[in-house]
């Protein structure tokens, strides 16, 4: 099957330079240039920052859903390419403005919900890494980059399984070292849900090493799970 014509992200990651550029700024700006910055601090941190937040945000995800990747003429190395070096730029500035909103919050300052951004965050950092391993797998086996063919893979199936039962048990052992039971809730969740898929949607196809190998490595990851990273207690629960 011929694959499609390459679809570059060039014009959205120069749209991206400026914004990116200024929201690491303004944290000095508001504290370091008096006018017009630092006397309106509030409009420049919570209007402004928060805009560029969400515009950020926004390319994040839709650049991960529609970029194929093409880094021609240069091979296709995942995490080392301009897109994905790109996507964790934008992660990091957003998280580098959050702490700095956090040290700066005061009565007068317009109410941002704490429970809202870090799961943002992390919801951003999910599909980033879903959406480099779906790349990878478009430019490495030539998977086509449709979302009917990329769920009708049985590679991609298999991937996903195992890449979310890693991710998992990554999230629970930190979890069980520093004592978040929260965070460890939400590694045990996503691990349910990797066994439901293994049942609702690997299960049902065809016998394969692909599938083989996925229930294989889930099961020994969940081996490693139960025994390295227990539940922490709810007392020691950190904020």
């Amino acid at each position: 099957m011929p694959r499609s014509a390459p679809v570059t992200c060039g014009p959205p990651r120069r749209g991206l330079a400026i914004p990116g550029l200024f929201l690491v700024l303004l944290p000095r700006l508001v504290t370091r240039v008096t006018w017009p910055f630092a006397r309106n601090r509030v409009a420049y941190l919570f209007v402004a920052g928060v805009g560029i937040v969400l515009y950020l945000g926004t390319w994040s995800f839709v650049t991960n859903a529609t970029s194929r990747g093409e880094t021609a003429p240069l091979p296709y190395v995942p995490l080392l390419n301009p897109l994905d070096l790109a996507q964790a730029f934008v992660l990091l500035i957003l998280f580098s403005y959050w702490r700095f909103l956090r040290a700066v919050r005061s009565t007068g300052y317009p109410r941002i919900d704490p429970r809202v951004p870090m799961p943002a965050l992390a919801a951003l950092a999910f599909i980033w890494l879903n959406a480099v391993l779906l790349r990878t797998l478009h430019q490495w086996f030539s998977v086509p980059f449709e979302l009917e063919q990329l769920m009708a893979s049985t590679l991609v199936q298999t991937s996903l399984s195992i890449f979310w039962a890693i991710l998992a048990l990554v999230i629970m052992l930190v979890a069980t070292r520093k004592r978040y039971r929260l965070v460890w809730i939400v590694g045990a969740v996503l691990l349910a849900v990797v066994i439901a898929k293994l049942f609702l949607i690997d299960l049902s196809r065809t016998g394969s090493v692909e599938r083989i190998v996925s229930f294989v490595g889930v099961g020994l990851l969940m081996l490693v799970v139960g025994y390295f990273s227990p539940l922490p207690p709810a007392s020691e629960t950190q904020q």
